[in-house]
């Protein structure tokens, strides 16, 4: 019986380990099963994201695609309308009568079916047509009236676009630039032509029509001689009076203002004309343009010091102007108007530069100042947009190049102060001015803003815009010799916007 007990219990305990073994591999096959069924859903769900990543950059494609064929059928289209001739030629002049009249007075060929615009598509025909129209380009060589006094030499033609309309959609702007070209060592280049130069407008090369020198009157030849015409040169004094803000600029101020009283006396060329201005909460005006170093001189010293400026004067009726020297005044606003749009610095440069638009010819402002703006909590200047790129336009479309001259010089000390010289340098180099620090005295700036200044050119380039439309456009001025150093305004003003 013990026997039969024993062989029972280990046939019921085999039973047990065999029973608990099934539900064990059970419990693992369910485990794995789990575990499988997860991961086939991970893998699911990546698919998923793959896929959905992959029509994104498709679509995205897809729609870079779309809008490079749209730029390209508009520029295709505007390319086909700008060679296009109006049929009729009677519309033409209802376009702009005054300003290019000889563009409609060109007998046009016949017609071509419209059913066929194809053959009109001609890129060099029409152009030639245009030119013939432009007095512009022959002006700078034409030989002056030999009994015209040198004092009264015609200047430049003016800087601000000019509009040749070739139909109703595409206008061509034709712009005259004032262009720097010297050596390595800031000697003034002459003998280019307008092949020499490049006009690029977002990366894509302007036609250059003509490219004339102009020449200083201590440099160059009399009037017509090589190639040259004689013009004035123009300076504009302008100190930035910063002393109530930092009292400690009172010693360099009056030291500048007596290195230029000796510039002024010593190295003023005869037919330079000069006026002088300051800023001290509003733009005062001292000076117009003149040639009396007199006045001149007189006018420094006011500047400098910070006398009551002419504002009572310029209010008179029929104010006595040298009548061989152009006006900035006449352009000005008086008493409290002009204290009222010259509240900043920024809006007295733009009153400047719009000031200087119907005066032909460069006109050079040199600035004393310490900087203008403010400095953000990084310690860098960040030009202010509501001022300061409506200052940059008047000034390019005025032909004003900035001279930035730092009041302190090389004795310049502070952190904070020196930051804003980024204020003084931006407005130079978009201005085709230069910067100017760490100097022992200013006589040396000076003599070389009338160094490179002896001599410039007067580039003319075609832009093309659509009727109706107006704003400003950068650009960039380069030669083909890679020698040369340029300088230039960096863009300029086209449409109704251009002015006269």
């Amino acid at each position: 019986m013990k026997r039969f007990a024993t062989v029972g219990r280990r046939l019921a305990l085999a039973a047990a380990l065999a029973g608990g073994a099934v539900l064990l591999s059970a419990g693992f096959g369910f485990a794995v099963a789990v575990d499988d069924a997860v991961g086939v859903e991970a893998a699911v769900q990546d698919d998923e994201k793959k896929k959905r990543k992959a029509e994104k950059k498709a679509a995205a494609r897809a729609a870079k695609e779309q809008k490079r064929l749209e730029k390209q059928r508009r520029q295709r289209g505007r390319t086909v309308r700008a060679v296009v001739v109006p049929s009729e030629p009677a519309t033409a002049p209802a376009v702009e009568p005054a300003a290019e009249p000889a563009v409609a007075a060109v007998p046009e060929p016949a017609p071509a079916p419209k059913a066929a615009p194809e053959p009109v598509v001609e890129p060099k025909a029409e152009p030639a047509r245009t030119v013939a129209a432009e007095p512009v380009r022959t002006a700078p060589a034409s030989t002056p009236e030999p009994e015209q006094p040198r004092a009264a030499q015609p200047a430049p033609a003016p800087a601000p676009a000019r509009d040749i309309s070739l139909n109703e959609r595409i206008r061509v702007a034709e712009v005259l630039l004032d262009v720097l070209v010297t050596d390595r060592k800031g000697n003034v280049i002459e003998g280019l032509g307008a092949e020499d130069f490049v006009v690029l407008h977002d990366g894509e090369e302007q036609e250059v029509t003509s490219a004339s020198f102009y020449g200083g009157p201590s440099e160059l030849a009399s009037p017509g001689e090589g190639g040259t015409a004689r013009t004035d040169r123009y300076f504009i004094l302008m100190f930035h009076d910063q002393r109530m803000q930092a009292p400690q600029l009172a010693g360099p101020q009056m030291d500048n203002a007596r290195w230029l009283k000796r510039w002024i006396e010593e190295e003023l060329q005869p037919n330079d004309q000069v006026a002088v201005f300051a800023y001290q909460a509003r733009l005062k005006v001292y000076l117009d343009f003149t040639r009396d170093r007199d006045e001149i001189l007189a006018a420094v010293d006011a500047a400098a010091t910070g006398k009551r400026d002419l504002e009572r004067w310029v209010t008179r009726s029929d104010p006595e102007f040298d009548p061989n020297s152009p006006s900035l005044f006449v352009n000005l606003p008086v008493g409290k108007e002009l204290a009222r749009r010259s509240r900043k610095l920024q809006e007295a440069l733009e009153l400047v530069g719009e000031a200087s638009a119907g005066i032909a010819g460069r006109k050079n402002l040199v600035m004393f100042s310490l900087g203008f703006g403010e400095i953000g909590q990084f310690g860098s200047y960040t030009p202010d947009p509501r001022y300061y790129p409506q200052m940059r336009e008047a000034l390019n479309a005025g032909n004003v190049a900035v001279y930035t001259i730092d009041t302190m010089g090389s004795r310049r000390r502070s952190i904070a102060s020196a930051s804003l010289n980024d204020s003084l340098s931006l407005i130079s180099n978009e201005t085709g001015g230069h910067y100017y620090a760490n100097f022992t005295n200013i006589m040396s700036p000076m003599r070389q803003v009338a160094e490179e200044n002896q001599g410039y050119y007067l580039v003319s380039f075609r832009s093309e815009y659509e009727a109706g439309t107006q704003g400003y456009r950068d650009i960039k001025v380069k030669v083909r010799d890679g020698n040369y150093k340029v300088r230039s305004r960096t863009g300029f003003r086209y449409g109704e916007s251009a002015g006269p």
